[in-house]
């Protein structure tokens, strides 16, 4: 849509270039395939989309391009290599700055500081979007003609989207941050609009039914259905609300957090290390089983409840729960993403 609206205009390969460029930093999922999941989360939107992944895999795409054309002799339409780079590190930069808006948010400055920061706008697959790009992508092909036209208005609809978006997050965040399910005005200590993460949650100070924060998260069908979180001291309050009908009574769920000594000895286990440092919202449940051992899971509770269900009791998997069993002198038996 960005080379038919123009950018990288009598730059031959600039289609090649956006398009590999623009899919690059998802080569993170080769340490799944090399390592398995654990790694695989490890590295999951890290140094391939940090600063020096967005700079270098731009480079290595525009240098594939080029490279390409030089071996099919094509050397009279042989583009600058300096153009071909510009219009990779468009791809790429946009690869990136299109995953923080989401709910998974992105870790920008790995490797060199593994926070990860998000805005909750979007879910990791908006069909709103996907429709605006589809539908200008083959209007500017039927039209040829308008084909400059097309791009442009169907990437300022793509822009009046994202704004919305923002905006019916801010107003789902503020009813969050103010009232707990059951209407009573309750105010949250804290209510990011750019989330960080991992971040240190004072919870030993605060009193039972304190909310120390509050998130509003994008669901996958409805721009106007957000699900509300209120983190406290022993759990999380869940609810779905409509900002057409915020108003409406919604039910409460409670995802409760456990905490004793097999849930810290769980969480010194790589496997808990890197999902903590990849959940935002984790809850922990600690339970003993009936040969003596004791099965700990640590839960993402941004991704309890859809986008086909919510319930209290969903059927978590990977990567959004980790699992840790602990003998009962302090042997690690088993550990691993899944129920």
């Amino acid at each position: 849509m960005l080379v038919r609206a123009g950018v990288g205009r009598r730059t031959p390969g600039a289609t090649a270039a956006m398009v590999i460029a623009s899919n690059a930093p998802d080569l993170d999922i080769m340490s799944a395939i090399t390592g398995g999941a654990v790694p695989y989360l490890a590295a999951h939107r890290g140094p391939t989309h940090g600063v020096l992944g967005v700079l270098g895999l731009a480079l290595i795409s525009a240098l594939t391009v080029w490279s390409v054309q030089r071996v099919r002799g094509r050397t009279e339409s042989v583009a600058s290599i300096g153009r071909l780079i510009g219009v990779a590190l468009i791809g790429t930069a946009l690869h990136v700055l299109m995953d923080l808006p989401t709910s998974y948010g992105v870790r920008l400055f790995s490797p060199f500081d593994t926070t990860w920061y998000a805005l909750d706008w979007l879910p990791i697959v908006d069909v709103y979007l996907w429709v605006l790009l589809i539908g200008g992508t083959i209007a500017a092909q039927v039209r040829r003609g308008q084909r400059v036209f097309l791009a442009r208005g169907a990437l300022a609809l793509c822009l009046l989207f994202y704004a919305g978006r923002a905006i019916a997050q801010q107003r789902a965040l503020t009813i969050a941050t103010s009232t707990r399910a059951d209407g009573t005005a309750a105010p949250c200590a804290t209510a990011p609009v750019l989330s960080r993460h991992p971040a240190v949650i004072e919870a030993a100070a605060a009193g039972p039914g304190v909310c120390l924060q509050a998130a509003a998260l994008p669901t996958f069908f409805s721009p106007f259905t957000w699900q509300l979180i209120r983190q406290q001291p022993d759990g999380y309050e869940l609810r779905q609300i409509s900002l057409l009908t915020p108003d409406r009574p919604s039910e409460r769920f409670w995802i409760p957090s456990e905490t004793d000594q097999w849930v810290a000895e769980a969480r010194r286990t790589t496997t808990a290390r890197v999902f903590l440092n990849f959940s935002r919202l984790p809850a922990t449940r600690s339970v003993t089983q009936p040969d003596g051992s004791h099965r700990v899971q640590l839960v993402d509770v941004r991704f309890v409840g859809g986008p086909f269900q919510f319930d209290d009791e969903p059927q978590m998997r990977p990567p959004f729960v980790a699992t840790v069993v602990i003998a009962p002198g302090g042997a690690v038996l088993r550990e691993g993403l899944g129920p």
